[in-house]
């Protein structure tokens, strides 16, 4: 008796512990799209903006930052193409961008013979991407503020 209550004691206390606890994100999430040239993103730019992720599977704040802007594919994918450039496999697109902390982040808005216009976080226009890159872990409420001006931009509803 005293084993069966020491068992049921254990069981529900267990069951106390864990009950609503879940270390699965439940946010919907979407696979960021590769490209392996500029006419590749020249022509994601005629349907609208780009947001692009350039990093390493290697990197912890890359893989800390990969679900964040998977989740905001997820909302935003059917109005911005979201990009994932992996140094370590297309290093001269890195090389292109200039890329030397990741993860970097960067929203392009046009394109004019092959030289982009990017967005800052602060919704300004630049040619210069070093004034628009967005380095380090990034918030998903900073990302998105970037998202909803460059739709905003190009006359997309958001």
């Amino acid at each position: 008796m005293k084993n069966l209550f020491i068992i049921t004691s254990l069981l529900l206390a267990a069951a106390l512990l864990s009950s609503g606890c879940t270390d699965q994100d439940t946010a919907p999430r979407a696979e960021l799209l590769t490209v392996n040239s500029f006419e590749e993103i020249n022509a994601m730019l005629e349907k609208g903006p780009v947001f692009i992720e350039i990093g390493a599977d290697r990197c912890p704040g890359c893989v800390e930052q990969k679900p964040i802007v998977e989740e905001l594919a997820a909302e935003y994918g059917n109005q911005v193409a979201f990009v994932y450039i992996n140094t370590d496999k297309q290093p001269q697109l890195s090389n292109y961008f200039n890329v030397y902390y990741i993860p970097d982040m960067t929203m392009i808005v046009s394109s004019d013979n092959d030289k982009f216009t990017y967005l800052t976080r602060w919704g300004t226009l630049t040619n210069d991407r070093q004034e628009a890159m967005m380095v380090g872990p990034t918030s998903k409420n900073v990302l998105e503020v970037t998202i909803q001006d460059a739709l905003r931009l190009r006359g997309t509803n958001t």
